[in-house]
């Protein structure tokens, strides 16, 4: 992806050809889901999933991106 800082409001930062990746809790479990995209809202960067769910990537409570096969 590219550098999360680049991303404006509302923009989406879609993952590399060929590269998947998964989410972890901070507990180190994982979310069974593919990411499909991360975005930018307000303050907070979340990742949508191939499900169409959002999860958080920055802030308390947020969880971590993780290449597949990692």
């Amino acid at each position: 992806m590219r550098e999360v800082e680049d991303l404006a409001d509302g923009e989406r930062a879609l993952p590399e050809p060929g590269v998947t990746y998964d989410l972890r809790t901070m507990e180190n479990r994982t979310v069974d889901t593919e990411v499909e995209c991360v975005f930018r809202d307000g303050d907070t960067l979340f990742a949508r999933t191939s499900a169409g769910e959002t999860y958080p990537v920055t802030g308390e409570g947020s969880y971590v991106l993780v290449p597949r096969g990692l």
